[in-house]
């Protein structure tokens, strides 16, 4: 399923009065995770799970094909830990 897919189903599913509509709905939602999570918060999605982020350290890499050493900077990752509800569908 592509975002597509997710903006048509939803127009589907909450009757948006256009795949427009359905298309904002569905960018406000991401916009609203992706600023939280940025902004360094987290957010709790109750059937769903938890969207925040988690700081990967600075580590020394080497490359397999030269042997050298590469130092990989630290960064911040999103993480999404989903919820018990969402685990026990996927696993039935």
């Amino acid at each position: 399923m592509n975002k597509a897919d997710v903006i048509e189903e939803f127009r589907q599913r909450t009757d948006a009065p256009s795949r427009a509509a359905a298309a904002r709905s569905v960018e406000a939602f991401i916009d609203i995770i992706v600023g939280a999570v940025a902004a360094g918060g987290e957010v709790r999605i109750g059937r769903l799970g938890v969207f925040d982020r988690n700081y990967h350290k600075a580590t020394a890499r080497r490359n397999p094909n030269t042997n050298e050493v590469i130092d990989v900077p630290g960064k911040w990752v999103m993480r999404f830990r989903p919820a018990k509800a969402v685990k026990a569908a996927v696993n039935k």
